[in-house]
């Protein structure tokens, strides 16, 4: 008798655990329908693995089907990184339970040879269901990069702008305080650029700049931050530097300036000051000190560099 009861018991459990598994097989296969209407790469998961990605997902990785791709890729942390934050939300295999509706997480995804950004958007269906939503932002990010290139550059000799050199030497004022990474700065101005401007017309004096700058960013490192300080003034950082290194990097942009045939001025010369960064310098102080050390150089008969 009481096995008969719990012969029961045990079929009924059994049939509502049957019930149970159809509707949520059926579920899920309304799910896969749903995420396919999807045109943006689409992930339906569970709080852990993938169960189906929509056609949009298959195509950008090179699947023809979710199976061959879950072979390969259980987990869909593993198709992406995520970048840009300085705390993570992307961590253990259950990152998809922890994160707010329609927060915007930056990811990249590979594509080919090139890096595609995305913004990824988890929504919770139901229990222990999720879609992951990747919307592609590379265009977006690639445009707004360009916008900045553009407002970070000086019109006419296409090196950075007095506004982008002061936020890199923000920048390389907090790290040598906080990192002790010595810097250098080099002001270096033209001599007699208005004579230029006065005799050959200012058309004539642009083409000075522009050509004066191309030859110096030739001769500098890559780390090293190039700029037009003004007018005829130009100014470089120098990154890892002391101020010997900058010293000898001056003397020698000054005697290939000397040395080279501008079109239709021909020889002209330049001063350079060169300070180096000191404990608790600010921008001002080290500003004020670049600059006495090539009004300096101008005093005392120009064409030279000034410490």
């Amino acid at each position: 008798m009481i096995f008969a009861y719990l012969l029961c018991i045990t079929i009924v459990i059994l049939l509502l655990m049957y019930i149970l598994i159809c509707k949520y097989a059926r579920y899920d296969n309304y799910l896969k329908s749903f995420i396919e209407l999807n045109n943006n790469i689409t992930v339906l998961t569970s709080d852990t693995e993938m169960l189906a990605m929509n056609k949009a997902g298959l195509d950008f990785f090179h699947f023809t089907t979710f199976k061959a791709l879950h072979k390969r890729h259980k987990f869909l942390s593993k198709l992406f990184t995520e970048i840009d934050a300085e705390d993570k939300y992307v961590e253990g295999i259950n990152w998809v339970t922890k994160i707010d509706k329609m927060q915007n997480i930056k990811v990249e995804m590979h594509y080919h040879h090139f890096k595609q950004i995305f913004y990824m958007q988890v929504s919770k269906i139901r229990a222990h269901r999720y879609q992951v939503s990747f919307y592609n932002i590379s265009r977006m990010i690639a445009e707004k990069d360009a916008i900045a290139q553009v407002a970070e550059k000086d019109d006419l000799t296409q090196i950075y702008n007095r506004s982008k050199f002061n936020k890199v030497l923000s920048l390389a004022l907090r790290k040598a305080e906080i990192y002790k990474e010595p810097f250098t700065i080099i002001l270096l101005d033209i001599d007699h650029f208005k004579q230029v401007n006065d005799q050959y017309g200012h058309n004539i004096g642009d083409q000075v700049l522009v050509q004066l700058a191309l030859l110096v960013k030739s001769q500098l490192r890559s780390q090293d931050i190039f700029a037009r300080w003004g007018g005829e003034e130009f100014v470089i950082l120098s990154k890892d530097s002391t101020r010997n290194d900058s010293y000898a990097l001056a003397d020698r942009l000054r005697e290939s300036i000397e040395s080279f045939p501008f079109d239709e001025v021909g020889r002209l010369t330049c001063s350079f000051g060169v300070s180096q960064y000191e404990k608790n310098d600010n921008a001002t102080v080290l500003l004020k000190r670049v600059d006495d050390a090539l009004y300096r150089a101008k005093n005392n008969g120009r064409n030279r560099v000034s410490m």
